[in-house]
């Protein structure tokens, strides 16, 4: 079985979790989150560092469902931005990422600091602009995750999130393997329901 079509059944299978195991009414008060991510992304490959110097703002939202026991789906869309200039001519170029994550977590339970791991897949779609020309395409990939809610009260439905993720995703552009993936940090702020 091809690598493509063990990734389309991976995440069809991630996808249906939630349908074949719905949340756990024993998971207590919180059965899922949205949440608003701002972060800092930096990606792995030396020729994007190069070009784009390292690092840069991410923003996006985070949507998780409770599945069962300590066991959440979670969904995140994300937007990475970055100018740079090219090494050789020095012309601008513009370059916007948009990951899409699925994947699985397991969170600790506790009181007040919820802990949590997971792991997942990605899809990374890419849009580079330039004198030498346009590049719209995508990669596949899969990434790992730790981090903690912080509930702000046992009344009040807010929590904020701390989270650490490697991501893994190479593009393939002619001849050229890259990397996209690569360190993710930041905070959310998150509402439980």
């Amino acid at each position: 079985m091809s690598m493509k079509k063990l990734g389309v059944i991976a995440a069809l299978g991630i996808a249906s979790l939630p349908v074949l195991f719905p949340p756990d009414v024993r998971a207590g008060q919180r059965q899922g989150t949205f949440e608003i991510f701002l972060g800092s992304y930096n990606i792995n490959e030396q020729r994007f560092k190069d070009v784009y110097e390292t690092g840069g703002a991410i923003r996006g939202i985070v949507l998780s469902s409770a599945l069962f026991y300590n066991f959440d789906f979670y969904t995140e869309i994300k937007a990475f931005y970055k100018v740079g200039k090219l090494t050789y001519t020095k012309d601008e170029t513009k370059l916007l990422l948009v990951p899409v994550s699925l994947g699985v977590r397991f969170v600790f339970p506790s009181q007040i600091i919820l802990p949590y791991i997971g792991l997942g897949g990605d899809v990374y779609f890419y849009y580079e602009n330039n004198i030498i020309g346009t590049v719209l395409n995508m990669a596949k990939g899969y990434h790992v995750l730790g981090g903690a809610y912080l509930q702000l009260g046992k009344k009040i439905p807010l929590m904020l999130n701390v989270k650490l993720k490697y991501t893994s995703a190479k593009a393939n552009e002619k001849d050229l393997s890259l990397q996209l993936g690569g360190l993710e940090y930041g905070v959310g702020l998150a509402i439980s329901f």
